[in-house]
């Protein structure tokens, strides 16, 4: 029998207290063994700040300040190129529909544009992001490297009440605030979800909470064959796992007084530096327009 089994919970801590590495991270099903190595969401304010963050991890605390110094610049000036660049008109054209092979670089979502028809979004900026080699467009609020790992954008309507056994049951409306969703997330059953905890992302703070899918559950036994999320507005309509044992990062922003959740997902056959070229990804969004 499916259990209603919720994850040990996670101390809530401000995003300049929640450490890069997070070694102590609960194991999903049970397993402690699978530890999460990602990094966790940070404002980078300035470079001595972000040279500050770093002087403070165990790892890279023993080195010399013009090293942290050089690191924090790096990422500043990924800021300022693309800044520089959306303020010159040279990002590329948004991404549109269909299911193309992206050059590497930066790549521009206008989540307003694929709303197909539904109103309400005048005001959602749109989103820089930066791929590396390999990595493919899925019409144009969502990206993935063919493989194991994905990031997609979602405007949250309702949420499944139960992601399996799912068919005949009302889904529950999480109301339109950040803690809302947050909170009927991470009390959905078979999710072994994270507490959710305060974040800021791209400027923008929020909720981040993680959850999976059980890895021995058997999809044929669900609803219609589907393990579901959540339904959408706007661009996508609904969301549902792909396998059993993915595991989804959450961030659930407030952008302008719009909700917009960043779903950072992985297939269990994702290595470690697959996750964290996920993660990279992750932190190289920046909103803008």
């Amino acid at each position: 029998m499916l259990g209603d089994e919720v994850g040990e919970q996670e101390a809530a801590l401000p995003p300049w207290e929640v450490p890069l590495v997070d070694h102590h991270a609960p194991g999903f099903d049970g397993d402690p063994a699978r530890e999460e190595d990602l990094q966790s969401s940070l404002l980078f304010v300035s470079c001595p700040d972000f040279a500050l963050i770093l002087s403070r991890i165990p790892s890279v605390g023993c080195m010399n300040t013009t090293f942290l110094i050089r690191l924090s610049a790096i990422a500043a000036l990924s800021l300022v190129a693309l800044s520089s660049s959306a303020a010159a008109g040279r990002l590329p054209r948004p991404l549109g529909p269909g299911e193309q092979k992206l050059s590497p670089g930066v790549h521009v979502l206008d989540l307003v544009s694929r709303e197909q028809g539904r109103p309400g979004y005048a005001h959602l900026p749109r989103i820089a992001i930066t791929l590396p080699s390999g990595w493919f467009n899925y019409n144009g609020w969502a990206v993935n490297d063919g493989g194991p790992l994905s990031l997609a954008f979602w405007d949250v309507a309702k949420v499944y009440p139960t992601p399996c056994r799912w068919q005949g049951k009302p889904k529950i409306d999480p109301g339109r605030t950040v803690e809302g969703l947050a909170r009927v997330l991470a009390t959905r059953p078979l999710r072994h979800a994270s507490s959710p905890r305060d974040v800021a992302l791209a400027g923008f703070r929020g909720k981040y909470l993680r959850w999976s899918v059980p890895s021995k559950i058997d999809f044929s036994q669900c609803g219609q064959g589907y393990f579901e999320s959540w339904t959408g507005r706007g661009w996508a309509t609904d969301r549902w796992q792909q396998a059993p044992g993915q595991v989804d990062r959450l961030w659930i922003l407030n952008v302008h007084g719009k909700r917009l959740v960043v779903d950072a997902n992985y297939l269990p056959s994702a290595k470690g530096k697959d996750r964290a070229e996920l993660d990279r990804i992750v932190h190289s969004i920046r909103f803008f327009g």
